[in-house]
């Protein structure tokens, strides 16, 4: 029988100048499987997404649109490690079990998808020890992080009076009830994710969206660049004044900087001064006898595919190097400037001078 492409399930990330992201591979569930094969639903697989069709009626109708709502779950999958150094995961990690759907996500052609989390809960049997309005209990699950007594849904007994997740514990209100009673407690739990996946995602697709187009709608997961501040350790024989040495973007134009240096920045390392910097206490160690400053931005820095390709060492405001090489994504070191500073992780290149 005839088919059609009903849509695109794309992942995006602005690491790639283009947006199309090969570093994930959406797999359906199990159940998704099964299900898009009583449907009458296929997909093919591309570098940066998959592409589901539908197969006809008589009419040209999708078969799947009679059982509308249909309910679809893929995971997203990473195709290897290097992801999670161009990739803002803070976002990600704020969810206990991270899910990107279209529920509640007014329509749209192209429609990017909901960050929110999957939920699951727990329900357990508990026995009436000592009556009393709250008498404690040890549960046999954790409780999500954050779980309240309003969370907690009691059947048998009274409220839920009290809860610590970390350590399992709950009171109850058992004062109403004989001793022996038993009763059960649900709570929100950790939802257990795909093995190996880093989100999951759920469609709902409702009979106009299980209708063909002319060309296939598209659903976007669309993930963000790691930013962090940039530094240049310069390792250098000179024994001159460098207290004007500095990276600069000399891209042509009047537009912004990709990178500025203030004097701030701007540090000759010792051994005292590198003493909370890894990497400037390994240079000094390697390259005894010799300066090594150390250049930190100003502001962090988007991670890119595409290279800054206008930066240049300058000193007194004339270019020593020009065409700097851009720190990679995965050569990160964490340091301190100072005892008083926060830690922070920057991405790092060493240039020898």
């Amino acid at each position: 029988m005839p088919s059609a492409p009903l849509f695109d399930l794309r992942v995006t990330h602005d690491y790639y100048a283009d947006l199309r992201c090969s570093d994930f591979a959406i797999v359906p569930s199990a159940p998704t499987e099964a299900a898009m094969a009583r449907l009458r639903l296929t997909h093919k697989s591309f570098a940066d997404r998959i592409r589901v069709f539908a197969e006809l009626d008589a009419k040209g109708a999708a078969i799947a649109a009679a059982a509308a709502p249909v309910s679809l779950d893929f995971a997203l999958q990473p195709r290897g490690s290097g992801y999670a150094a161009i990739t803002r995961l803070s976002d990600l990690a704020q969810q206990p079990a991270p899910l990107f759907t279209n529920d509640g996500v007014a329509p749209a052609d192209p429609l990017p998808l909901r960050l929110t989390t999957r939920r699951a809960t727990a329900r357990e049997s508990l026995l009436v020890s000592t009556p009393a309005t709250v008498e404690p209990f040890v549960l046999a699950g954790t409780p999500l992080d954050g779980t309240t007594p309003a969370d907690v849904t009691v059947a048998g007994a009274g409220p839920a009076k009290s809860v610590i997740p970390a350590s399992k514990r709950l009171t109850i209100d058992t004062s109403a009830v004989p001793r022996g009673t038993a009763f059960q407690v649900t709570y929100p739990v950790r939802a257990a994710m795909p093995r190996g996946a880093l989100a999951e995602i759920a469609l709902t697709l409702n009979a106009p969206l299980l209708k063909p187009m002319p060309a296939p709608r598209a659903f976007l997961i669309s993930l963000n660049s790691a930013d962090s501040r940039w530094a240049y350790y310069v390792v250098t024989d000179f024994s001159g004044d460098l207290s004007t040495l500095g990276v600069v973007d000399a891209s042509p134009g009047n537009g912004p900087r990709a990178i500025s240096v203030s004097d701030a920045g701007r540090t000759e390392l010792t051994a005292a001064t590198a003493s909370l910097d890894p990497a400037g206490t390994d240079l000094l160690r390697r390259y005894p006898g010799r300066r090594v400053m150390r250049l930190i931005s100003d502001a962090p820095i988007p991670a890119r595919d595409a290279p800054l390709a206008a930066l240049e060492l300058r000193l007194n405001n004339t270019a020593l190097l020009t065409r700097l090489p851009n720190p990679p994504p995965d050569r990160l070191v964490l340091l301190q400037t100072d005892a008083a500073a926060p830690r922070q992780m920057v991405r790092y290149q060493v240039l020898s001078l």
